[in-house]
């Protein structure tokens, strides 16, 4: 379809243009509903070749610590990290305006960026900075893939979605990673309300078994000397009450005594540990 757009008459410029605004507009759709860095790299292969000629087709990408790198030729398309650029793009990057090389091969340019001397290959570069943004387009056309001048206009639409969308994917990136990080802080947090619950739930637990220890223990020899206590109003002499009551009287009350010491005993070493 490229092709036969290119080789028609002047007389129909403005149709040709229609037809190519409309191959854009449905790229530019298409690019709207892409939700991965791997389907706009696809839909640049897919609908690319409707808009303009070329052999290779780069977008570097640059934001914040974000750097994307996509390469498509006709037949493919592929998404990696930028880690280096390469020597036209830093010429780009330092002139910040459009570039034209006729004789690409001079620039150490890697194995996709080779064709035959029959092709007459150029180079062209295009450096795009907006909202903290920067892109860089390299275009490898030749005589079987021709591109020219008036093409460049597309090239800036296609700069302009291709910015927009890629920050947008950048931007739902981040979202994400805060996301966890609050997702993460709420979970360390619900650890520490489980921990801190088990700890306050094993400390009541000491609590009540120190009071059932105080209910018990402690009330049995009480309730004795009570008990014999009581008995001292039907003593009938003296030495009735010294022979039969004081004896046990004097067992219960150390009883009671001993009683106490081990209550205060363990009692005093689970505070001190609820306190811990």
């Amino acid at each position: 379809m490229e092709n036969l757009i290119r080789q028609q008459p002047s007389g129909t410029d403005s149709q040709v243009y229609r037809i190519t605004y409309e191959a854009f507009s449905k790229f530019s759709n298409t690019l709207m509903r892409c939700r991965t860095i791997d389907e706009i790299a696809y839909t640049l292969r897919i609908h690319l070749k409707y808009l303009f000629n070329f052999h290779v087709f780069r977008v570097n990408f640059s934001w914040e610590e974000y750097s994307i790198q996509i390469n498509v030729s006709p037949t493919n398309a592929t998404v990696k990290e930028l880690d280096s650029l390469l020597p036209h793009e830093v010429i780009l990057h330092q002139a910040k305006r459009p570039m034209h090389w006729t004789d690409p091969g001079s620039l150490s340019l890697p194995d996709e960026f080779s064709m035959p001397p029959d092709e007459e290959a150029k180079l062209w570069g295009w450096r795009f900075e907006r909202l903290d943004c920067q892109l860089v387009i390299s275009l490898l056309s030749g005589k079987s893939k021709y591109f020219s001048g008036r093409d460049a206009t597309f090239i800036k639409l296609v700069a302009e979605s291709l910015e927009s969308k890629l920050l947008e994917l950048c931007l739902f990136r981040v979202l994400d990673k805060k996301n966890q990080v609050i997702s993460n802080i709420n979970q360390q947090q619900q650890e520490v309300i489980r921990q801190r619950t088990s700890e306050i739930a094993a400390k009541n637990e000491k609590l009540v078994e120190i009071s059932i220890m105080n209910a018990h223990q402690v009330r049995e020899p009480l309730s004795r000397i009570l008990g014999l206590i009581s008995l001292v109003d039907f003593c009938k002499t003296p030495e009735q009450m010294k022979l039969q009551v004081l004896p046990r009287l004097k067992q219960s009350a150390a009883d009671l005594d001993e009683t106490l010491k081990e209550v205060i005993t363990k009692a005093t070493a689970e505070v001190a540990n609820l306190k811990a």
